[in-house]
């Protein structure tokens, strides 16, 4: 007891104090950086799990029409981008009265290397794309047109729902070059047209 009362008598307050002030200060900035590096490890894992989007299309009528996916935050990977639409003749309050066919078109524009398969169903192995061109506008703006001729019949008796899946691939040998793709976006419109059976 009475060493350890030697001891504290020996400490000038001063440099305690100071020593105390520095150590604590310390221990704060380690720990704020250790919580910033988590976050920003938190943030790098939720950028490739990517949540997909889901677009429904209701052909009740003869017509077009049109969605949207945004692709964004996307990054080279060695699995693909998988996103989901529906194609149905019916709604929340009706059903087409006469039997459609329909076809897909998918515009995309071309600010990234990607490449594209569409699957129907659960079938993943058969690309259903019959071409894909790249065109330009007057503007000089690129853009590529995948098109399924191929188009489906749905009876007007029953309600049918057709799930196709857009395969989108960012190549990995793509990270080599980051400043080449960073927080640049990709627009995908999806366009189905509906006819009448004759």
């Amino acid at each position: 007891m009475k060493g350890l009362k030697r001891l504290f008598n020996k400490i000038n307050m001063n440099d305690f104090k100071r020593y105390s002030f520095f150590s604590i200060l310390l221990i704060v900035t380690l720990i704020l950086i250790g919580s910033i590096k988590f976050t920003q490890a938190r943030y790098e894992n939720t950028t490739e799990i990517e949540v997909t989007p889901t677009l429904a299309f209701f052909i009740v009528d003869v017509g077009t029409q049109s969605g949207q996916i945004k692709l964004d935050s996307m990054i080279p990977r060695n699995e693909p981008y998988l996103f989901t639409f529906n194609v149905s003749n019916f709604n929340s309050t009706r059903r087409a009265n006469v039997d459609l066919t329909y076809s897909i078109e998918i515009i995309t524009t071309t600010n990234l290397p990607l490449n594209f398969r569409i699957f129907k169903g659960d079938n993943m192995t058969s690309n259903t794309i019959d071409s894909d061109t790249i065109t330009t506008d007057t503007n000089g703006v690129y853009y590529r047109h995948l098109v399924i001729n191929a188009v489906s019949t749905m009876n007007y008796n029953a309600n049918c729902t057709d799930v196709y899946t857009l395969w989108v691939e960012f190549p990995k040998s793509s990270e080599d070059y980051p400043e080449s793709y960073q927080g640049i976006i990709d627009l995908v419109d999806i366009k189905i047209n509906s006819e009448q059976v004759i």
